[in-house]
């Protein structure tokens, strides 16, 4: 962060010589901008961000709208879940548990004190209630079917595929994690850049893929009410995916020299990576498979996954997959599902309970 930005408004002297309202919103950007500390969005700099943080407002929810009823039936039943669907459930939720409070610390900590748009700090102190939100949502899971938390919270500790994914998901952040990091270098600009992509790695790559394992459970007839938790969830995520691909174009529009060709390969091989990890993180979780998912299915469904977020920010294509799960969209673009799956494509804003 500049000097300029920090230093604000109000810790000079009196003076009517002060820039002007103009001059203070020309001067904004996503990070190093001025900053006088009035949150003022009218007139907007970034209005990309007020548009998504009153979308996310009208997509307002809790966890208590969706009935758990026929899944804990199904859980405590012998006969409806195999053994390898409840293995897949319950890793697929000790996951996206452990990552939702690993970003809801990542945005409160790491990303909201250096953003100098005002805009844009009300999206992503927004994002930060959700991902809050979608913590308890899978309290509420763990609850319902009476799961115990040591096995779900704490499967990383047993789970050595899961503590390295684990570690490896921090690594975006761990770089700016550090109370003294500010922006306002080239290197640190970088280094902030890069974990914006981190998140939409996060948001966009690791979430769908657990996603997709809810989905198909339901699709087969399973644990309903998880699924329906999981839409409303993912419709936020979709937001949050589509928030930072405009953070990361916008800071890439205001500070070029930062995209260099050294560093897009850098953002490549992370989203490569990814897709690698949590692949092997997939396949370790499916064995054989279930019904309508293997491995091999998953593998390209996530390689389609990550060419549709290095497109997203101005990358060419890795993969050239398509996707094998086209009937996906049933759970994404029904009456509350505003947005592509894949795509980030704004399609409708409603509020009110899923139906199906």
């Amino acid at each position: 962060m500049t000097t300029e930005s920090k230093k604000g408004m109000f810790q000079d002297e009196f003076s009517e010589s002060k820039m002007s309202n103009t001059e203070i919103i020309n001067k904004r950007r996503v990070i190093n901008g001025y900053d006088d500390g009035l949150m003022q969005v009218s007139p907007l700099k970034h209005p990309w961000a007020y548009d998504l943080f009153e979308k996310m407002i009208k997509n307002n929810w809790v966890p208590q709208e969706v009935s758990m009823q026929a899944d804990v039936d199904m859980w405590k039943s012998d006969s409806e879940l195999t053994p390898q669907e409840r293995e897949v459930y319950q890793r697929s939720l000790a996951f996206v548990s452990n990552l939702d409070g690993l970003q809801t610390n990542n945005l409160a900590c790491n990303i909201i004190r250096h953003i100098t748009s005002p805009e844009v700090t009300l999206a992503v102190v927004r994002q930060t209630y959700e991902e809050a939100l979608h913590v308890q949502s899978y309290a509420t899971m763990i609850e319902a079917l009476s799961l115990e938390p040591e096995e779900v919270y704490g499967l990383y500790r047993s789970d050595q595929n899961l503590y390295e994914k684990n570690q490896e998901v921090l690594k975006a952040t761990s770089k700016i994690a550090s109370p003294t990091f500010e922006t306002g270098t080239f290197e640190h600009d970088q280094m902030f850049l890069e974990a914006c992509v981190g998140n939409i790695i996060l948001e966009g790559i690791y979430f769908y893929s657990a996603f997709l394992i809810f989905y198909v459970l339901k699709r087969n007839n399973k644990m309903p009410g998880s699924a329906e938790m999981i839409q409303f969830i993912n419709r936020d995520e979709d937001m949050h995916l589509r928030l930072f691909i405009h953070i990361t174009n916008a800071i890439k529009e205001e500070q070029p020299e930062l995209w260099t060709e050294a560093f897009q390969q850098r953002i490549r091989d992370n989203v490569k990576a990814s897709v690698e990890l949590e692949y092997s993180w997939g396949a370790s979780c499916l064995a054989d498979g279930i019904l309508g998912l293997t491995p091999d299915k998953l593998r390209e469904y996530l390689q389609f996954t990550g060419d549709n977020r290095l497109q997203a920010i101005g990358l060419e294509k890795e993969w050239n997959s398509e996707n094998p799960f086209p009937w996906i969209d049933q759970f994404t673009q029904g009456n509350m599902i505003e947005v592509n799956f894949f795509e980030g494509t704004v399609r409708e804003y409603q509020t009110g309970s899923l139906e199906w």
